[in-house]
């Protein structure tokens, strides 16, 4: 028997499992893949955006640890400004540095780790969830658990246990598109710095974008030239790359599958394979078309196509593109977010952005963590209760760790005080993060 069982081991679930175990709880994390740390390692999504807003920090605790960890390990540049301004910082990571980390850290609190273990059913007595039940290479196997956390990105858990659920948008229950990242090497960055800075036009770039850094959102006129001449079908409308920490390598942000679903089976794989002909296609553009790239070469893609949205489980609170807007304010705060509702299209080329002026702050509440009508199960990451637009934003890296943390804790004091995590009081989970440095107030920003 467990106190916490940890289901998905990605960004949000990793740190939910540490801040359970730091609580003095007994933790199982089970993830389905034969790696920790989700769509920051399976499939290359970084740089991790943002943990500022408007100058401020609003993402510290346990992400802020590990942030300073990989660069003590030299293994991020830790947070700088967005060359493209598009949220307030970036923090490129080295993805065999983040891997290591999250084993170190697994390994450092005495988390029980259960590899390549798909969820497959789970155990219940009416709507409480008393454990799951996984599928190994030793066969079926049970685990029970006083408090369950779905952290498995799609909240499989939440609708094995009959929990309500969006799909999408609401309009047609299509969503964002998959993207396939790549990372290329030996690339001539002073070439592409050249021509960038002889055609600003051609890039959405920060006020006095100073060139250190290489972030790149444009080359339009490149991406329109290879449409005409037929050697550019993908649906984007511009190169979209980072710098990444090795020298002469980028994050290449071009790859986007549409109309097809991340959590049925047949349209899965079938998006993992127009991924990688996708990847051929942009490769081959980005050598013929972008300065810099003549001599480069692919250094590595992914094990598994990214995925920004699937299901958005039902919770006791549903956050909505209005309280994204109006930067709403929280009771039962228990994190903050300050990205943008960057929405990339389902169906069409553009990226649809909500004008939110300077201010993308906004708080998140506990109630959204809790699948509405089911007891012992809390569900944490990209697919808490919000809708396609409000996820837009709080898909993100940085912000998912922050809502685990919150979400391991709340399971923790549940444990500890015999309660069902909905009949804890949000105070008593904001007197934790507070202790462990985590923000989750608006007034309570700390400045860099």
């Amino acid at each position: 028997m467990y106190d916490v069982i940890v289901c998905g081991g990605g960004p949000s679930g990793i740190n939910a499992a540490i801040s359970a175990a730091r609580m003095n709880s007994k933790v199982l994390l089970i993830e389905t893949t034969g790696l920790i740390g989700g769509n920051s390692v399976l499939s290359l999504v970084g740089p991790w955006m943002t943990f500022h807003n408007k100058g401020h920090q609003i993402v510290k605790g346990l992400a802020q640890e590990m942030v300073s960890r990989l660069q003590v390990n030299q293994v991020s540049m830790g947070h700088i400004p967005d060359p493209l301004a598009f949220c307030d910082t970036i923090t490129p990571i080295d993805v065999e540095g983040v891997k290591a980390l999250f084993f170190e850290m697994i390994e450092e609190e005495g988390i029980d780790l259960l590899l390549h273990a798909p969820i497959m059913d789970v155990i219940k007595e009416g709507n409480q969830i008393k454990g799951v039940i996984c599928a190994t290479k030793s066969g079926m196997l049970s685990f029970h658990g006083r408090v369950i956390i779905d952290a498995t990105g799609d909240g499989d858990v939440c609708v094995m246990m009959g929990a309500k659920y969006m799909l999408g948008r609401i309009a047609d229950g299509l969503s964002q598109p998959m993207t396939m990242i790549f990372h290329v090497a030996n690339v001539n960055m002073d070439l592409c710095k050249d021509y960038m800075k002889e055609h600003p036009q051609e890039f959405v770039q920060k006020e006095a974008y100073d060139y250190g850094y290489l972030g790149i959102s444009g080359f339009f006129s490149k991406v329109k030239e290879a449409k005409n001449n037929n050697e550019f079908s993908l649906p984007r409308d511009r190169v979209l790359l980072f710098e990444e920490v090795r020298p002469g390598t980028v994050s290449v942000n071009m790859t986007r599958v549409q109309g097809l679903s991340g959590v049925d089976a047949l349209e899965r794989t079938k998006a993992e394979q127009m991924a990688r002909k996708q990847i051929k296609e942009a490769f081959a553009f980005l050598q013929k078309y972008v300065p810099g790239f003549e001599h480069s070469y692919i250094l590595r893609t992914p094990s598994q196509i990214g995925i920004r949205e699937t299901r958005h489980i039902i919770g006791d609170y549903v956050m909505t593109v209005e309280d994204v807007l109006a930067c709403k304010e929280f009771a039962d705060s228990i994190a903050l977010s300050g990205f943008p509702m960057d929405i990339h299209s389902p169906n069409q080329e553009s990226l649809e952005l909500l004008d939110q002026g300077d201010d993308f702050g906004y708080e998140i509440p506990m109630r959204s963590l809790l699948p509405k009508g089911i007891n012992g199960l809390i569900v944490s990451g990209r697919c808490i209760s919000a809708t396609h637009e409000a996820a837009a934003s709080l898909r993100v890296t940085p912000t998912v760790m922050a809502i685990g943390e919150a979400a391991g804790i709340l399971a923790s004091i549940a444990v500890q005080t015999n309660l069902a995590p909905r009949d804890v009081h949000a105070f008593a989970v904001q007197e934790q993060l507070k202790k462990n440095d985590q923000v989750f107030k608006r007034s309570n920003h700390v400045s860099n």
